[in-house]
């Protein structure tokens, strides 16, 4: 559906026995009869479906019933499921404003309260992050230096690089050199070894063996696919491909190229014996789709265009071309040459093999030295460190923030044409390689089942409840294990991995933490070694009974190290207690409240419209709107985020109209996604605009002070008025559900619904007994202040008398008015819940004018858009529509025009940003519609501005689940 903002009611789930310890965290209509599913299988779904549609940031509304220690377990759920996806540290520490949607793409948001504390000191006690992607040796610290450490089990004394922090103790894994003890020396020793070939072990399931074919091209839009063709069309008849298809969603779909023409045909499937089947024609099912396309690569497939044999597979695109660290004619030996002109680790390029052309290399400087990683492929995959990619952009985008081996990832691109220049860059400023986490690649991992699972397949895993499975493979939602002598596939939310005792960080680090929260500091004299000291747990602070036990070479040195950790252990341990009183007043456990950066929730007060707390939002209930507006709602929503949801009181899950809220500049209106009524339908109509990507500007007049939507003289006085004339002609196969209740007599219902001034509705005759091809050929006008605000509804009904029972519902359709296009348009109706109806349509004729003038309004996004673009392209007449930036052409669909883009911008401005969901493309879809708010980005980076557009942005929410 495309939603950005969903709502998540979380209660307490099951204790472990005899203990106090959560084991799962439950989502359900609190205090009602509705069921409960467990809060790890919604976060999978989420992660694996929140980009699919749009990659813009998804915000989690967390509804809070759980207590504290639930809590925890809530927070370090999300923190484990969602991983790189969910937002910890904001995009910008200097920022004084929230971010653009651009900034955040592919990122997750919780909102929630946050706990109050009064100084970044004891904020800082609780754990974070902040290390993660952080050489640690090179942070700012209180004392530095090296130590022995004694084995627990074997008592063997090893010396470490230990790096003192205000709440924490960190040690280096791997092993230093004890005769160096300067604090301004500490080196880390490498791994002088190394492999020639990355991790390898990629096995395809049968149904999944399309995955790899060159003929398998995975989302591709059906235009972007006949370019694909045709660029390849002297390759002859019987060039083809197989796409996902864009409105069959879990079907597939051929374009094959035939006399120099590009047909598409859809690959159907059917449920046969609880197995997928794909046919073109009933006479032939295949199981896989790789064994339909197999068939027919020997066999003809006819149609009504053509007859033929798929014969060649298009080739995949080559994105990687023209990339700065591709280079296509260098060799190992040129390679090298290159990479040593660079002094920093992570140099790196990829090249063609000289013994192969077909296969890829990466050259990479490691430590100093030259490594060469012949990048795996089956097919058209790649498989790096076990991790699969569809081409090398993946690769490099994936490994620019990550480690690709010992620490290292890839930092700086390499070919012959840009290296000077790279060269110069790093002489100006130096900096040093990238080291990051040391991860161990070939550690077993093993997970606990919470709850027993049988297979239903011959490859699937059956295991009880409470026994320990080793992890041998991890999909999205699906892993693959083995218990006992028995190897299968499993859901992974039937499994909850066991992390080590130690600390999380050990997995992904070259260092461990010895948290100081919780210690007991002392100095011992019964061991082996002199100058000793111990560190031990002092109370439930520690998950763990390790102690560690630590050695110096001098006494002056561990007096050192004694005095500071006593001093430090005092003090985190005063701030802990604190922090723990504040978790029990305020009901908040400092772990979740850690999670939470832009969307802070707080109550409304009008005191606080004004501040700098950029990143506060409140809720509120719908009854409260007229209320909130006349203390200052509209103010507000021009600097901070607002979110509005249901009554508690609709227990049949109805929902409210979402267009008073819109109206007041509310950015997230919560509704219910499974009742479909008119609200939801105004939504789904709503969100076609902006390509669908569920995030919309506001026009400028609703940024401004004297921004009033109930008053029609201070309600758009920058808008574009405009008078819409719409001519309902016909309609085609118009039905009611019950088409069994005999032939239907429709009308239909023509309404604009936006700002007060602008709502109307009129309503045609009703055609007696004519479903199939009605003619009504009526005219309607309607006067238009805020079309940028404005809704178009076309609602279809039966005018025949029914019973109470019947419904007379036949078909509706609703789209922004100021995405809209002229002239006669084929309106596709919807069911009632958004739905398309097969072969259901009306024809009208759409003309816009300006409210005072008769000239018509060809481009209705050139001139109803106009307050929504950024400011980067203010005074700029467009004299002609190649003239204009790249970034703005597909908003515009006219050659000539004198009107400026530019409207006043109000620099405390921000924007909407509102949930939509997917919609299919028809005739009446706005030209604006391919624009995506990433334009906004181009804008962003001009520095004569001093007007950040980027803050009309902002973050809202139209889904309650």
């Amino acid at each position: 559906m495309g939603c950005r903002c969903i709502e998540l009611d979380c209660w307490d789930g099951q204790k472990k026995p005899g203990s106090n310890e959560f084991l799962d965290i439950v989502i359900y209509h609190g205090y009602t009869m509705t069921s409960k599913i467990l809060l790890r299988d919604v976060l999978h779904v989420i992660r694996h479906y929140a980009f699919v549609t749009s990659e813009y940031p998804v915000i989690l509304s967390i509804e809070d019933n759980c207590s504290v220690p639930a809590q925890r377990l809530l927070a370090q759920e999300l923190k484990d499921i969602l991983g790189d996806y969910l937002l910890t540290q904001p995009a910008n520490r200097e920022e004084k404003q929230l971010p653009s949607p651009a900034a955040l793409k592919k990122k997750i948001i919780v909102k929630h309260k946050k706990l109050p504390v009064e100084s970044e000191d004891l904020a800082a006690v609780v754990k974070t992050d902040e290390f993660q992607d952080t050489e640690i040796i090179a942070r700012e610290c209180v004392k530095k230096g090296i130590l022995w450490m004694r084995n627990n089990n074997s008592h063997d004394w090893t010396s470490h690089v230990f790096i003192l922090f205000p709440d924490r103790l960190c040690y280096l894994i791997e092993t230093a050199d004890p005769d160096n003890t300067s604090d301004d020396t500490v080196s880390v020793s490498g791994d002088e070894e190394r492999e020639e070939e990355t991790p390898s072990g990629f096995g395809v399931k049968p149904e999944e063996m399309h995955v790899t074919e060159e003929w398998f091209h995975g989302r591709c839009e059906r235009d972007e696919a006949k370019k694909r063709i045709l660029e390849h069309k002297e390759k002859g008849n019987g060039l083809f491909m197989i796409r996902d298809s864009n409105l069959f969603i879990g079907d597939f779909s051929l374009s094959i190229l035939h006399d120099g023409k590009v047909h598409h045909v859809r690959i159907r499937s059917k449920i046969v014996d609880k197995e997928k089947k794909y046919y073109f024609m009933d006479n032939k099912v295949c199981d896989t789709l790789y064994e339909l396309v197999s068939y027919y690569t020997r066999h003809y497939l006819t149609t009504a265009h053509f007859k033929m044999v798929l014969t060649i597979a298009c080739p995949q695109p080559q994105p990687h071309l023209n990339q700065p660290w591709f280079s296509a004619t260098a060799d190992k030996e040129k390679a090298e040459e290159l990479l040593s002109l660079i002094e920093e680790d992570g140099a790196f390029l990829i090249r063609t093999s000289s013994q192969d052309s077909s296969v890829f290399v990466l050259s990479l400087k490691v430590d100093g030295e030259f490594w060469h990683y012949r990048l795996k492929r089956d097919g058209r995959i790649f498989v790096v460190n076990q991790k699969v990619f569809e081409n090398l952009n993946q690769i490099v985008e994936f490994y620019a923030n990550r480690e690709f081996v010992r620490g290292i990832s890839l930092r700086y691109p390499v070919n012959e044409k840009d290296i000077s220049h790279l060269t110069a860059e790093l002489a100006e400023a130096r900096t040093p390689g990238c080291y990051m986490d040391l991860k161990d690649l070939d550690k077993e991992v093993q997970a606990r089942t919470l709850r027993p699972y049988r297979g239903t397949a011959d490859d699937e895993l059956s295991f009880p409840a409470n026994v320990i499975i080793t992890v041998l493979r991890k999909e999205e939602g699906l892993w693959r294990g083995r218990y006992g002598a028995l190897t299968g596939w499993f859901p992974s939310a039937h499994v909850q991995e066991i992390l080590p005792e130690k600390t999380n960080a050990s997995e992904t680090s070259n260092y461990n933490t010895i948290e100081l929260a919780g210690t007991l500091i002392e100095r011992i004299h019964d061991f082996d070694k002199p100058h000793v000291i111990r560190i031990s747990q002092s109370n439930q602070h520690w998950m763990s009974k390790q102690s560690y036990v630590l050695a110096a070479n001098s006494s002056e040195e561990v007096e050192g190290w004694q005095n500071h950790l006593f001093e430090l252990t005092r003090s985190v341990n005063t701030k802990m207690s604190i922090l723990r009183t504040k978790e029990k007043e305020k009901r908040i456990a400092a772990e979740l409240s850690n999670l939470v950066v832009y969307c802070q929730a707080v109550p409304f007060d009008p005191a606080h419209i004004y501040n700098d707390a950029f990143y506060e939002m409140c809720s509120f209930v719908e009854g409260k709107l007229d209320k909130l507006v006349e203390k200052g709602l509209l103010p507000f929503n021009s600097r901070k985020l607002s979110r509005v949801y249901p009554n508690g009181s609709r227990i049949t899950s109805t929902n409210y109209s979402p267009v008073p809220m819109w109206n007041a500049g509310c950015h997230m209106v919560a509704l219910n996604y499974q009742t479909g009524d008119k609200p939801m339908q105004l939504n789904q109509g709503k969100f076609l605009a902006n390509g669908r990507c569920g995030y919309l500007l506001k026009p400028d007049y609703m940024l401004t002070d004297d921004f009033d939507p109930a008053n029609s003289e201070k309600c758009g006085a920058t808008a574009y008025p405009i008078r819409l004339n719409v001519q309902v002609i016909g309609g085609r196969h118009l039905s009611r559900r019950d088409k069994n209740k005999g032939i239907c007599s429709p009308f239909v219902e023509i309404e604009v619904i936006g700002m007060p001034c602008d709502t109307k509705v009129y309503q045609t005759k009703t055609i007696a007994s004519n479903g199939l091809n009605p003619i009504w050929n009526q005219t309607f006008t309607f006067e238009i202040q805020c079309p940028e605000m404005a809704l178009i509804r076309f609602h279809v009904e039966d005018g025949d008398f029914v019973g109470p029972k019947t419904d007379p519902f036949i078909g509706q359709a609703v789209f922004p008015v100021d995405s809209i296009r002229c002239g006669f348009r084929s309106v596709p109706l919807k069911n009632q819940y958004s739905e398309e109806l097969e072969l259901s349509a009306l024809l009208v004729d759409v003309q816009m004018c300006p409210r005072e003038g008769n000239q018509l309004i060809r481009s209705s996004s050139h001139f109803l858009q106009a307050s929504r673009l950024a400011p980067v392209f203010a005074h700029r007449k467009i004299t002609n529509g190649d003239s204009i930036p790249r970034e703005m052409a597909p908003r515009l669909r006219t050659s000539a025009t004198d009107r400026s883009l530019d409207s006043p911008t109000n620099s405390e401005s921000r924007a909407t940003l509102l949930t939509s969901q997917r919609g299919s493309q028809d005739s009446m879809d706005s030209a604006a519609e391919t624009a995506s708010i990433a334009s906004g980005t181009v804008s962003s980076q001009n520095g004569k501005t001093k007007k950040n557009w980027l803050k009309k942005f902002s973050f809202g929410k139209s889904s309650k689940s």
